[in-house]
């Protein structure tokens, strides 16, 4: 009787906690979404060629990797400057001043480079391997635009703590991408395949994005905040001056395997980091529940506990996924499920896991520098890192093809949590000695 009293005791207590809550009701359906991915990759398999799966997975990294510097930082001062502002009017006008910024800034940026046809001499750079870029030149600017407003828009909804919002919106996208992409994929086998799914996904994605955004656009306020822009780009053009390094520092590994290998070859390795994307996607939703609840908390000593402890649950938890996530490959490949051409992921989801899990806690601390307001650091440390992987990448990956790739990754990451674990505990213990610390 007194286990279940103290079992009860507990539950109630992880029941009344809201970053639990809030995380459980978000990672339920994030879960699905990876699940979903994970589950229907041997269709995707089956219904395109290694090739086509390695191009494919190629551009979304290129896709991904650009949209996240393409929202110049502006989901910070949104998650920042949201609760701030608790006057209805006031936050209306902060999340359009927000607006306003992204969209100009957007416009300046992408309509010189599509009109001078910049991209394509971005291609040349990106691709060694041959491919036809004007047939994917449309599906990649809208593909671009809406993981810009899908990020964006999810911030907001975190933000704004819109959870059944967010749970709809995510639901929509499970089951709309992957019907219409298998269904497509499936109809039209003798067009090219990946573009078939890129424009399948992304067109689907834009539907949804317009649907959702009027949630967004009803808290809007239109009155243009040159007070806040400036204070919104202060926090922002550190993190996406950092968000440019770490292209290079996230992206070096895909693009030196192009340059050195082929799609054919990629295709192992983007398999493994779709399987090793698991950890990643839990890590985003759990930062995304607690960044507003570390940002409102306004007692450093509460804060530098509870990251202490969330650090050493989330590695165990990290690593014990990773071992399942290994053996559930493992038998995939074995069972046959995913064929057995595939059978050198085994090697190589080892590296990218352990990569995975430095980089998951890396976040954690990296919340300091907008806590503190020295999101400049991130600008420093992201362009050491940079130098480092690129030395790396040039060193073992044209010897060792993906394990090299594998291994390059594990030292980014690293040395990332490394550098920022000395430099935050440096902030906190300066700013230990100059508040008074609450022990309660």
């Amino acid at each position: 009787m007194k286990l279940f009293s103290i079992l009860n005791v507990r539950i109630e207590k992880y029941k009344n906690n809201l970053l639990v809550s809030r995380l459980f009701a978000v990672l339920g359906v994030d879960m699905l979404v990876k699940l979903a991915g994970i589950i229907l990759l041997p269709v995707y398999l089956r219904l395109m060629t290694q090739e086509e799966y390695g191009l494919y997975s190629y551009l979304l990294s290129i896709i991904y990797t650009f949209s996240v510097v393409l929202n110049f930082g502006l989901y910070i001062p949104l998650n920042k400057f949201y609760h701030d502002h608790e006057n209805e009017a006031s936050r209306g006008h902060m999340l359009f001043t927000i607006f306003c910024l992204l969209a100009g800034i957007l416009l300046i940026v992408i309509l010189p480079v599509y009109y001078f046809r910049l991209d394509y001499i971005l291609v040349k750079i990106l691709f060694k391997n041959q491919i036809d870029y004007s047939n994917y030149r449309g599906t990649v600017l809208l593909a671009l635009i809406v993981s810009i407003g899908n990020f964006m828009l999810t911030n907001f909804l975190f933000a704004s703590e819109k959870i059944k919002k967010l749970q709809q919106y995510n639901i929509s996208r499970i089951i709309g991408i992957n019907l219409f992409a298998i269904v497509f994929l499936f109809l039209l086998k003798n067009h090219d395949r990946v573009r078939v799914r890129l424009e399948t996904t992304y067109l689907i994605e834009l539907i949804l994005f317009l649907y959702f955004m009027s949630t967004f656009i009803n808290e809007l306020k239109a009155r243009f905040s040159k007070a806040m822009a400036y204070a919104g780009l202060k926090l922002a053009i550190p993190i996406m001056v950092s968000a440019i390094f770490g292209i290079v520092i996230n992206f070096s590994d895909k693009f030196f395997l192009e340059k050195y290998g082929s799609f054919k070859e990629m295709s192992y390795y983007y398999l493994a980091v779709s399987c090793a994307g698991v950890i990643p996607m839990i890590l985003a939703s759990f930062q995304n529940a607690w960044l507003p609840l570390f940002l409102k908390e306004k007692d450093l000593a509460k804060n530098v506990l509870k990251t202490n402890k969330l650090v050493l649950r989330i590695s165990v938890v990290f690593v014990t996924l990773s071992c399942a996530i290994q053996v559930f490959v493992w038998f995939l490949i074995s069972s046959g499920i995913i064929q057995a051409k595939y059978h050198e992921t085994l090697y190589i989801l080892p590296l990218l896991l352990t990569s995975q899990i430095f980089a998951s806690i890396t976040p954690l601390y990296s919340n300091y520098l907008v806590y503190f307001e020295k999101t400049h650091i991130a600008s420093v440390t992201g362009l050491v890192i940079c130098c480092i992987s690129i030395g790396l990448s040039m060193l073992f990956i044209p010897r060792y093809g993906v394990y090299g790739a594998g291994v390059v990754s594990i030292a980014s990451n690293a040395f990332y949590l490394i550098i920022y674990y000395f430099v935050i505990r440096m902030y906190i213990r300066r700013r230990m000695n100059t508040i008074p610390i609450t022990n309660s």
